[in-house]
């Protein structure tokens, strides 16, 4: 039986309208204003992302990355957008190569069909929401050949979930409701959940009250560090001396009294003259209450990192974590990262590359992949095992020679078991003639040639 080929969904041409995809669409403009949240209407924004309704989620993701916690956190998953490289891979044959040349100016590591600052937009959604959304922009050249397609970021704000025919929609800046379908060659949903991901892998949900404890713990933290800094100067007036004048206000020693505490309060004057019998008294705060603040600080910021991350390395031994190089942070966070390439490499492939393809050369079938270049750590792992096993056998032999032992086949064989490694073959050293003796002749030649380690 002929083997089956691998199974494909294959997009025809005739799917896509370049006329309707060449019109351009823009989104509504987005909020600018700053709102200050309170618990109970950040609780209201993450109900909204449940129900799958963007506009409060977006602009509460957007205050939670003024928080220095969030922030961090955010910017190192995102940081991986920037720094990884990426390839097109082509499918197998000539065309193949021929076509994913053709697409390298578009969705290649320099193209323009798709732009590294679009990129990162779609993966801080994906990080914050669950999911992302972008729009093509189809642009047929001047000769007709070839339709381009341009990848643009839409912003979630202007997105909803609607219940009754379970479907994505957005609004134009015309005022148009258009569905979004995932593939139709205008639009790309970004996810890693078939149903409903805006309530699986979205930081925003759990994010959302830890950014209000971390926020409003540093508040009462600033202000506990007011009081204790500011201690209060309190007078006491000689025994015998009035408080209060004849009319009432403040005696004229009072007067006085005061006009020197405050002088001492303000530090602007190094010195002051007490009246005899006057006392000064430093009223200060004792309370210990900054501690539980610190240790509601440091909480969140771990459980912030562990959101996002996937681990409280990146805090160090600051935040009780154990300390790890920048290597070991990036392997533990390297499932996260992962996660975030596969969903985005899917969703061009899907949403831009294929339907390109489809457009240009009538099917989708040798259409390339886009794909990040992500460090194999096992494979590194590997590598660096193997190589200090081979160190370690290499300086055995040395030692066993410099030791004046025999180091044959047999010893070198043995060296190599023991650590894991090929074992080399010894060098074949041709005989030596002797040097002629005093009566004129050579010495007999060896009887066979010698194994010797080099």
């Amino acid at each position: 039986m002929v083997a089956s080929k691998k199974a494909q969904k294959v997009r025809e041409s005739e799917e896509f309208s370049v006329s309707q995809l060449s019109r351009q669409l823009t989104p509504p403009l987005s909020s600018s204003s700053v709102h200050t949240w309170t618990v109970p209407e950040i609780r209201n924004a993450r109900d909204a992302q449940l129900q799958g309704i963007f506009s409060l989620p977006a602009l509460l993701a957007a205050s939670m990355r003024t928080n220095s916690a969030m922030f961090t956190a955010w910017e190192n998953r995102l940081a991986p957008q920037r720094a990884i490289g990426v390839e097109l891979v082509p499918r197998k044959g000539a065309r193949g190569k021929a076509i994913a040349g053709e697409a390298g100016g578009l969705y290649g590591p320099e193209g323009v069909g798709v732009h590294p600052d679009t990129l990162a937009d779609i993966h801080s959604d994906l990080i914050n929401h669950g999911l992302a959304i972008g729009s093509n922009r189809a642009e047929p050249r001047d000769d007709g050949s070839r339709v381009d397609l341009f990848h643009e970021y839409w912003p979630i704000e202007h997105v909803r979930w609607r219940e009754h025919d379970q479907q994505l929609i957005t609004q134009t800046s015309e005022g148009e409701e258009l569905p979004i379908v995932h593939g139709d060659g205008r639009w790309t949903v970004y996810r890693k959940h078939t149903h409903r991901p805006w309530q699986m892998q979205a930081c925003l949900l759990p994010g959302a009250l830890i950014w209000a404890a971390h926020a409003h713990s540093i508040r009462d933290w600033t202000k506990g560090s007011t009081s204790h800094g500011n201690a209060k100067v309190v007078g006491t007036l000689p025994e015998g001396v009035a408080l209060q004048g004849t009319d009432g206000n403040l005696s004229g020693e009072a007067q006085e009294a005061i006009t020197l505490l405050r002088a001492i309060s303000s530090l602007d004057q190094p010195v002051g003259l007490k009246p005899f019998g006057m006392d000064l008294d430093y009223l200060m705060n004792t309370s210990n209450a900054w501690q539980v603040w610190e240790q509601l600080a440091v909480n969140a910021e771990k459980a912030a990192a562990r959101v996002y991350l996937g681990t409280d390395g990146m805090l160090g031994s600051i935040g009780g974590a154990p300390g790890v190089d920048i290597g070991q942070l990036f392997g533990v966070a390297t499932t996260k990262v992962q996660g975030d390439f596969s969903a985005i490499e899917r969703g061009l492939s899907e949403g831009v590359i294929e339907p390109w393809a489809a457009m240009n050369f009538g099917d989708s079938r040798l259409a390339p992949r886009r794909r990040y270049m992500m460090p194999d750590a096992d494979k590194e792992k590997t590598h660096e095992d193997y190589a200090k096993r081979s160190t370690a056998f290499h300086g055995d032999v040395a030692a066993y020679k410099a030791g004046g032992f025999i180091v044959n086949q047999a010893t070198v064989n043995r060296l190599a078991e023991l650590h894991g490694v090929e074992a080399p073959t010894l060098a074949v050293v041709a005989p030596v003639t002797a040097a002629p003796n005093e009566e004129g002749a050579n010495a007999p030649p060896s009887a066979a040639p010698v194994l010797q380690a080099v």
